[in-house]
Protein backbone atom coordinates (compact mmCIF):
# COMPACT_ATOMS: atom_id res chain seq x y z
CA UNK A 1 0.00 0.00 0.00
CA UNK A 2 1.28 3.48 -0.76
CA UNK A 3 0.31 6.97 0.23
CA UNK A 4 1.44 10.07 -1.59
CA UNK A 5 0.88 13.53 -0.14
CA UNK A 6 0.53 16.93 -1.73
CA UNK A 7 0.88 19.35 1.19
CA UNK A 8 2.01 19.46 4.78
CA UNK A 9 -1.13 20.07 6.82
CA UNK A 10 -4.10 19.34 4.59
CA UNK A 11 -3.19 16.88 1.89
CA UNK A 12 -4.66 14.57 -0.68
CA UNK A 13 -3.20 11.09 -0.74
CA UNK A 14 -3.60 7.92 -2.72
CA UNK A 15 -3.77 4.56 -0.99
CA UNK A 16 -3.11 1.61 -3.22
CA UNK A 17 -2.59 -2.03 -2.43
CA UNK A 18 -2.08 -4.91 -4.82
CA UNK A 19 -2.20 -8.64 -4.27
CA UNK A 20 -0.54 -11.06 -6.62
CA UNK A 21 -2.11 -14.22 -7.88
CA UNK A 22 0.05 -16.34 -5.56
CA UNK A 23 2.12 -15.79 -2.44
CA UNK A 24 4.24 -12.97 -3.80
CA UNK A 25 2.29 -9.72 -4.17
CA UNK A 26 4.04 -7.33 -6.52
CA UNK A 27 5.29 -3.94 -5.48
CA UNK A 28 3.51 -0.63 -5.51
CA UNK A 29 5.76 2.36 -6.06
CA UNK A 30 4.96 5.76 -4.58
CA UNK A 31 4.41 8.75 -6.84
CA UNK A 32 3.51 12.30 -5.85
CA UNK A 33 -0.18 13.06 -5.86
CA UNK A 34 -0.89 16.07 -8.07
CA UNK A 35 -1.41 19.19 -6.04
CA UNK A 36 -2.00 22.69 -7.37
CA UNK A 37 -0.30 22.74 -10.77
CA UNK A 38 2.60 25.04 -11.41
CA UNK A 39 1.20 28.08 -13.12
CA UNK A 40 2.26 28.48 -16.72
CA UNK A 41 1.99 31.72 -18.68
CA UNK A 42 -1.41 33.25 -18.01
CA UNK A 43 -3.94 32.63 -20.76
CA UNK A 44 -5.88 35.67 -22.03
CA UNK A 45 -9.23 35.79 -20.26
CA UNK A 46 -11.24 35.53 -23.47
CA UNK A 47 -9.34 32.49 -24.72
CA UNK A 48 -9.51 30.74 -21.36
CA UNK A 49 -13.27 31.28 -21.12
CA UNK A 50 -13.70 29.86 -24.62
CA UNK A 51 -11.53 26.85 -23.84
CA UNK A 52 -13.45 26.14 -20.65
CA UNK A 53 -16.75 26.29 -22.56
CA UNK A 54 -15.30 23.85 -25.11
CA UNK A 55 -14.39 21.40 -22.35
CA UNK A 56 -17.81 21.75 -20.73
CA UNK A 57 -19.45 20.85 -24.04
CA UNK A 58 -17.09 17.96 -24.41
CA UNK A 59 -17.82 16.61 -20.93
CA UNK A 60 -21.59 17.05 -21.35
CA UNK A 61 -21.56 15.11 -24.64
CA UNK A 62 -19.71 12.19 -23.05
CA UNK A 63 -22.06 12.08 -20.06
CA UNK A 64 -25.12 12.23 -22.33
CA UNK A 65 -23.87 9.40 -24.54
CA UNK A 66 -23.59 11.49 -27.72
CA UNK A 67 -20.54 10.28 -29.68
CA UNK A 68 -21.06 12.66 -32.61
CA UNK A 69 -21.34 15.71 -30.35
CA UNK A 70 -18.28 14.57 -28.41
CA UNK A 71 -16.23 14.14 -31.59
CA UNK A 72 -17.43 17.54 -32.84
CA UNK A 73 -15.35 19.22 -30.13
CA UNK A 74 -12.15 17.91 -31.78
CA UNK A 75 -10.30 18.10 -35.07
CA UNK A 76 -8.06 15.78 -37.07
CA UNK A 77 -7.40 12.18 -35.93
CA UNK A 78 -8.67 13.07 -32.47
CA UNK A 79 -12.23 13.11 -33.86
CA UNK A 80 -12.07 9.42 -34.74
CA UNK A 81 -10.55 8.55 -31.36
CA UNK A 82 -13.27 10.57 -29.62
CA UNK A 83 -16.05 8.89 -31.55
CA UNK A 84 -14.78 5.44 -30.57
CA UNK A 85 -14.19 6.46 -26.95
CA UNK A 86 -17.69 7.89 -26.56
CA UNK A 87 -19.24 4.77 -28.10
CA UNK A 88 -17.30 2.62 -25.63
CA UNK A 89 -18.76 4.66 -22.77
CA UNK A 90 -22.40 4.21 -23.78
CA UNK A 91 -24.57 2.66 -21.09
CA UNK A 92 -22.05 2.90 -18.26
CA UNK A 93 -24.12 5.23 -16.11
CA UNK A 94 -21.58 8.05 -16.14
CA UNK A 95 -22.62 11.29 -14.45
CA UNK A 96 -21.09 14.59 -13.35
CA UNK A 97 -18.43 14.30 -16.03
CA UNK A 98 -16.05 17.25 -15.84
CA UNK A 99 -12.90 18.44 -17.56
CA UNK A 100 -11.45 20.92 -15.05
CA UNK A 101 -8.61 23.18 -16.22
CA UNK A 102 -5.71 23.29 -13.79
CA UNK A 103 -3.44 25.43 -15.96
CA UNK A 104 -3.42 26.86 -19.46
CA UNK A 105 -0.69 28.12 -21.78
CA UNK A 106 -2.01 29.94 -24.85
CA UNK A 107 0.29 31.11 -27.62
CA UNK A 108 -1.49 32.48 -30.65
CA UNK A 109 -3.71 29.77 -32.09
CA UNK A 110 -2.24 26.99 -29.93
CA UNK A 111 -3.20 26.14 -26.36
CA UNK A 112 -1.79 23.56 -23.97
CA UNK A 113 -3.99 22.70 -21.01
CA UNK A 114 -3.43 20.62 -17.90
CA UNK A 115 -6.79 19.12 -17.10
CA UNK A 116 -8.38 16.89 -14.47
CA UNK A 117 -10.79 14.47 -16.17
CA UNK A 118 -13.44 13.57 -13.55
CA UNK A 119 -16.55 11.39 -13.47
CA UNK A 120 -18.99 9.59 -11.22
CA UNK A 121 -20.82 6.31 -11.76
CA UNK A 122 -24.50 5.92 -10.96
CA UNK A 123 -25.00 4.13 -7.66
CA UNK A 124 -21.40 4.53 -6.43
CA UNK A 125 -20.14 7.14 -3.97
CA UNK A 126 -17.13 9.23 -4.91
CA UNK A 127 -15.65 10.87 -7.96
CA UNK A 128 -12.91 9.29 -10.03
CA UNK A 129 -10.38 11.19 -12.07
CA UNK A 130 -7.06 11.41 -13.82
CA UNK A 131 -4.68 14.15 -14.98
CA UNK A 132 -4.61 14.95 -18.69
CA UNK A 133 -2.85 17.11 -21.21
CA UNK A 134 -5.14 18.69 -23.79
CA UNK A 135 -3.68 20.38 -26.87
CA UNK A 136 -6.16 22.70 -28.57
CA UNK A 137 -6.17 24.70 -31.81
CA UNK A 138 -8.16 27.80 -32.67
CA UNK A 139 -10.08 27.23 -35.89
CA UNK A 140 -12.44 29.49 -37.89
CA UNK A 141 -15.33 28.05 -35.85
CA UNK A 142 -13.59 28.35 -32.49
CA UNK A 143 -11.26 26.32 -30.29
CA UNK A 144 -11.13 22.56 -30.86
CA UNK A 145 -9.21 19.72 -29.20
CA UNK A 146 -6.27 18.64 -31.34
CA UNK A 147 -5.05 15.97 -28.96
CA UNK A 148 -5.97 14.67 -25.51
CA UNK A 149 -3.28 12.49 -23.99
CA UNK A 150 -2.55 10.59 -20.80
CA UNK A 151 0.54 8.43 -20.54
CA UNK A 152 -1.13 6.16 -17.99
CA UNK A 153 -4.22 6.16 -15.77
CA UNK A 154 -6.69 6.08 -18.63
CA UNK A 155 -10.43 5.67 -18.14
CA UNK A 156 -11.82 2.15 -18.67
CA UNK A 157 -13.76 3.12 -21.81
CA UNK A 158 -10.60 4.58 -23.32
CA UNK A 159 -8.91 1.19 -23.12
CA UNK A 160 -11.71 -0.66 -24.95
CA UNK A 161 -15.43 -1.38 -25.12
CA UNK A 162 -16.77 -2.10 -21.64
CA UNK A 163 -20.11 -2.90 -20.12
CA UNK A 164 -21.52 -2.02 -16.70
CA UNK A 165 -22.79 -5.00 -14.73
CA UNK A 166 -24.21 -4.75 -11.25
CA UNK A 167 -24.69 -6.85 -8.15
CA UNK A 168 -25.95 -5.88 -4.73
CA UNK A 169 -22.71 -4.24 -3.60
CA UNK A 170 -20.68 -3.71 -6.77
CA UNK A 171 -20.76 -1.99 -10.14
CA UNK A 172 -18.31 -3.74 -12.45
CA UNK A 173 -16.96 -2.14 -15.63
CA UNK A 174 -15.55 -4.97 -17.71
CA UNK A 175 -15.02 -6.02 -21.34
CA UNK A 176 -18.25 -7.42 -22.74
CA UNK A 177 -16.81 -10.81 -23.65
CA UNK A 178 -15.77 -11.78 -20.11
CA UNK A 179 -17.84 -14.20 -18.05
CA UNK A 180 -17.97 -12.63 -14.60
CA UNK A 181 -19.96 -15.13 -12.56
CA UNK A 182 -16.92 -16.21 -10.54
CA UNK A 183 -15.86 -12.59 -9.99
CA UNK A 184 -19.27 -11.59 -8.62
CA UNK A 185 -19.27 -14.64 -6.35
CA UNK A 186 -15.84 -13.66 -5.01
CA UNK A 187 -16.83 -10.02 -4.59
CA UNK A 188 -20.04 -10.72 -2.70
CA UNK A 189 -18.36 -13.50 -0.69
CA UNK A 190 -15.57 -11.15 0.32
CA UNK A 191 -18.09 -8.47 1.24
CA UNK A 192 -19.96 -10.93 3.48
CA UNK A 193 -16.71 -12.08 5.09
CA UNK A 194 -15.91 -8.49 5.98
CA UNK A 195 -19.22 -8.16 7.79
CA UNK A 196 -18.41 -11.04 10.13
CA UNK A 197 -14.74 -10.28 10.87
CA UNK A 198 -14.35 -6.51 10.64
CA UNK A 199 -17.63 -4.94 11.66
CA UNK A 200 -16.14 -1.50 12.20
CA UNK A 201 -15.47 0.51 10.16
CA UNK A 202 -18.19 -0.59 7.79
CA UNK A 203 -17.87 -1.08 4.08
CA UNK A 204 -19.56 1.31 1.70
CA UNK A 205 -22.90 0.23 0.29
CA UNK A 206 -21.47 -0.21 -3.20
CA UNK A 207 -18.03 -0.14 -4.84
CA UNK A 208 -16.79 0.43 -8.35
CA UNK A 209 -14.76 -2.43 -9.82
CA UNK A 210 -12.80 -2.08 -13.07
CA UNK A 211 -11.64 -5.23 -14.84
CA UNK A 212 -8.48 -5.05 -16.96
CA UNK A 213 -8.34 -7.67 -19.70
CA UNK A 214 -4.65 -8.28 -20.16
CA UNK A 215 -1.38 -6.82 -19.01
CA UNK A 216 -1.39 -3.83 -21.34
CA UNK A 217 -4.87 -2.81 -20.21
CA UNK A 218 -3.83 -3.06 -16.57
CA UNK A 219 -0.81 -0.86 -17.23
CA UNK A 220 -2.99 1.70 -19.00
CA UNK A 221 -5.44 1.87 -16.10
CA UNK A 222 -2.93 2.12 -13.25
CA UNK A 223 -0.28 4.80 -13.12
CA UNK A 224 0.99 4.30 -9.58
CA UNK A 225 1.52 0.53 -9.47
CA UNK A 226 4.61 -1.30 -10.62
CA UNK A 227 4.48 -4.90 -11.81
CA UNK A 228 0.74 -4.96 -12.54
CA UNK A 229 1.16 -7.99 -14.78
CA UNK A 230 1.60 -10.18 -11.69
CA UNK A 231 -1.18 -8.60 -9.61
CA UNK A 232 -4.63 -10.11 -9.21
CA UNK A 233 -6.34 -7.03 -7.74
CA UNK A 234 -5.59 -3.48 -6.64
CA UNK A 235 -7.40 -1.32 -4.09
CA UNK A 236 -7.28 2.33 -5.16
CA UNK A 237 -8.45 4.93 -2.63
CA UNK A 238 -8.05 8.70 -2.70
CA UNK A 239 -8.14 10.36 0.71
CA UNK A 240 -7.68 13.76 2.30
CA UNK A 241 -5.41 13.98 5.35
CA UNK A 242 -5.03 16.61 8.04
CA UNK A 243 -2.92 17.31 11.10
CA UNK A 244 0.36 16.05 12.49
CA UNK A 245 -1.12 12.57 12.90
CA UNK A 246 -1.94 12.53 9.18
CA UNK A 247 -5.42 11.40 10.04
CA UNK A 248 -7.83 10.86 7.15
CA UNK A 249 -10.43 13.62 7.16
CA UNK A 250 -12.27 12.46 4.03
CA UNK A 251 -12.34 9.45 1.70
CA UNK A 252 -12.83 10.99 -1.72
CA UNK A 253 -13.15 7.90 -3.89
CA UNK A 254 -12.55 4.16 -3.86
CA UNK A 255 -12.39 1.51 -6.54
CA UNK A 256 -11.00 -1.97 -7.06
CA UNK A 257 -9.06 -2.89 -10.19
CA UNK A 258 -9.12 -6.60 -11.06
CA UNK A 259 -6.41 -7.85 -13.41
CA UNK A 260 -8.18 -10.62 -15.26
CA UNK A 261 -5.48 -13.07 -16.38
CA UNK A 262 -3.96 -13.70 -12.92
CA UNK A 263 -7.30 -13.36 -11.10
CA UNK A 264 -9.14 -15.81 -13.35
CA UNK A 265 -6.49 -18.51 -12.82
CA UNK A 266 -7.07 -18.61 -9.05
CA UNK A 267 -9.45 -21.13 -7.53
CA UNK A 268 -12.62 -19.91 -5.80
CA UNK A 269 -10.93 -19.68 -2.39
CA UNK A 270 -8.01 -17.76 -3.82
CA UNK A 271 -10.27 -15.29 -5.60
CA UNK A 272 -12.30 -14.61 -2.47
CA UNK A 273 -9.12 -14.23 -0.41
CA UNK A 274 -7.76 -11.61 -2.82
CA UNK A 275 -11.07 -9.72 -2.91
CA UNK A 276 -11.37 -9.78 0.88
CA UNK A 277 -7.80 -8.49 1.21
CA UNK A 278 -8.50 -5.51 -1.04
CA UNK A 279 -11.88 -4.79 0.58
CA UNK A 280 -10.12 -4.70 3.95
CA UNK A 281 -7.86 -1.96 2.65
CA UNK A 282 -10.93 -0.13 1.36
CA UNK A 283 -12.83 -0.47 4.64
CA UNK A 284 -9.85 0.65 6.74
CA UNK A 285 -8.85 3.54 4.47
CA UNK A 286 -10.73 6.08 6.57
CA UNK A 287 -8.87 5.06 9.74
CA UNK A 288 -5.46 4.44 8.18
CA UNK A 289 -3.21 7.26 9.29
CA UNK A 290 -0.35 8.33 7.07
CA UNK A 291 1.88 7.08 9.91
CA UNK A 292 0.53 3.52 10.07
CA UNK A 293 3.40 1.07 9.46
CA UNK A 294 3.40 -1.16 6.39
CA UNK A 295 3.47 -4.38 8.42
CA UNK A 296 0.29 -3.38 10.23
CA UNK A 297 -1.54 -2.18 7.10
CA UNK A 298 -0.83 -5.38 5.22
CA UNK A 299 -1.07 -7.57 8.30
CA UNK A 300 -4.65 -6.43 8.89
CA UNK A 301 -5.67 -7.28 5.33
CA UNK A 302 -3.91 -10.65 5.48
CA UNK A 303 -5.59 -11.47 8.79
CA UNK A 304 -9.12 -10.54 7.68
CA UNK A 305 -8.70 -12.50 4.44
CA UNK A 306 -7.52 -15.54 6.45
CA UNK A 307 -4.18 -15.52 4.63
CA UNK A 308 -2.00 -17.13 7.30
CA UNK A 309 1.70 -17.28 6.35
CA UNK A 310 3.39 -18.18 9.63
CA UNK A 311 5.13 -21.19 8.07
CA UNK A 312 6.67 -18.98 5.39
CA UNK A 313 7.65 -16.38 7.97
CA UNK A 314 9.42 -19.01 10.08
CA UNK A 315 11.78 -19.70 7.18
CA UNK A 316 12.72 -16.06 6.67
CA UNK A 317 16.10 -14.52 7.41
CA UNK A 318 16.38 -12.46 10.58
CA UNK A 319 16.85 -9.31 8.48
CA UNK A 320 13.07 -8.89 8.20
CA UNK A 321 11.78 -7.12 11.33
CA UNK A 322 8.85 -4.97 12.37
CA UNK A 323 11.30 -2.11 12.88
CA UNK A 324 12.46 -2.32 9.27
CA UNK A 325 8.85 -2.43 8.07
CA UNK A 326 7.64 0.53 10.12
CA UNK A 327 7.52 3.07 7.31
CA UNK A 328 4.15 3.12 5.51
CA UNK A 329 5.81 2.34 2.17
CA UNK A 330 8.38 -0.13 3.50
CA UNK A 331 6.83 -3.17 1.82
CA UNK A 332 5.99 -1.28 -1.37
CA UNK A 333 9.67 -0.44 -1.85
CA UNK A 334 10.64 -4.13 -1.84
CA UNK A 335 10.32 -6.63 -4.66
CA UNK A 336 10.59 -10.34 -5.39
CA UNK A 337 11.54 -12.68 -2.54
CA UNK A 338 12.22 -9.81 -0.13
CA UNK A 339 8.71 -8.48 -0.58
CA UNK A 340 7.20 -11.96 -0.26
CA UNK A 341 9.10 -12.37 3.01
CA UNK A 342 7.79 -9.03 4.25
CA UNK A 343 4.20 -10.00 3.50
CA UNK A 344 4.68 -13.32 5.29
CA UNK A 345 6.14 -11.54 8.32
CA UNK A 346 3.29 -9.02 8.36
CA UNK A 347 0.79 -11.88 8.24
CA UNK A 348 2.53 -13.67 11.11
CA UNK A 349 2.63 -10.48 13.19
CA UNK A 350 -1.09 -9.86 12.75
CA UNK A 351 -2.13 -13.42 13.61
CA UNK A 352 0.23 -13.46 16.61
CA UNK A 353 -1.05 -10.16 18.02
CA UNK A 354 -4.68 -11.23 17.65
CA UNK A 355 -3.95 -14.61 19.22
CA UNK A 356 -2.06 -13.14 22.19
CA UNK A 357 -3.83 -9.81 22.79
CA UNK A 358 -7.20 -10.24 21.09
CA UNK A 359 -8.79 -8.66 18.04
CA UNK A 360 -9.99 -5.59 19.92
CA UNK A 361 -6.48 -4.58 21.02
CA UNK A 362 -5.16 -5.27 17.52
CA UNK A 363 -7.67 -2.74 16.16
CA UNK A 364 -6.77 -0.33 18.96
CA UNK A 365 -3.18 -0.54 17.76
CA UNK A 366 -4.30 0.17 14.21
CA UNK A 367 -6.23 3.24 15.35
CA UNK A 368 -3.52 4.53 17.70
CA UNK A 369 -1.65 6.31 14.90
CA UNK A 370 -4.61 8.68 14.40
CA UNK A 371 -4.09 10.16 17.88
CA UNK A 372 -2.58 13.66 17.81
CA UNK A 373 -1.33 12.94 21.32
CA UNK A 374 0.97 10.24 19.96
CA UNK A 375 4.03 12.26 18.89
CA UNK A 376 6.36 11.42 16.05
CA UNK A 377 6.56 11.04 12.30
CA UNK A 378 6.03 7.78 10.46
CA UNK A 379 8.67 5.21 11.34
CA UNK A 380 9.94 2.89 14.05
CA UNK A 381 9.85 5.49 16.84
CA UNK A 382 6.14 6.30 16.60
CA UNK A 383 5.37 2.63 15.95
CA UNK A 384 7.15 1.73 19.18
CA UNK A 385 5.11 4.30 21.10
CA UNK A 386 1.85 2.95 19.66
CA UNK A 387 2.80 -0.65 20.48
CA UNK A 388 3.68 0.22 24.07
CA UNK A 389 0.51 2.27 24.53
CA UNK A 390 -1.86 -0.44 23.24
CA UNK A 391 -0.07 -3.73 23.89
CA UNK A 392 1.98 -2.75 26.94
CA UNK A 393 5.34 -3.94 25.57
CA UNK A 394 8.14 -2.44 23.50
CA UNK A 395 8.46 -2.93 19.76
CA UNK A 396 11.70 -4.84 20.31
CA UNK A 397 9.95 -7.15 22.80
CA UNK A 398 7.13 -7.69 20.34
CA UNK A 399 9.66 -8.72 17.69
CA UNK A 400 11.38 -11.09 20.12
CA UNK A 401 8.11 -12.69 21.25
CA UNK A 402 6.96 -13.01 17.65
CA UNK A 403 10.19 -14.80 16.76
CA UNK A 404 9.74 -17.24 19.62
CA UNK A 405 6.14 -17.90 18.59
CA UNK A 406 7.21 -18.60 15.01
CA UNK A 407 9.77 -21.15 16.17
CA UNK A 408 7.15 -23.20 18.01
CA UNK A 409 4.10 -22.60 15.83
Amino acid sequence: MIRATAAALVVVGVLMAGCGGGNKPAAAMPTPTPGSPAAGPAAPAGNLAQLERLLRRRAAALAAGRPRAYAATAIGPQRDRDRETARNALGLGLRDVQLAVDSADVSGRIATLRVRSLYRVRGVRGRFGTARRVDARRTPVGWRVHRESSRRERHPWEVGRVQARRSRHFVVLAPRALELGALFAALEGGYARMGTVLRRPRLRRRYLVVVAQGTQAARSLTERIRGVESLAAISDTEVQEAGAARRVSAVLSQRLVVVWPPFSTLDADGQQRVVTHELTHAALAGVTSGRTPAWLIEGAALYVSEDRRADDAAQMPDATTLTRLSKPDAIARLSGDRQAAAYAYASAAAFYIVERFGRRRFLRLYNAFNDEGLPGRAGAEVTGRAVRRTLGISLRRLESDLGAWLRIS
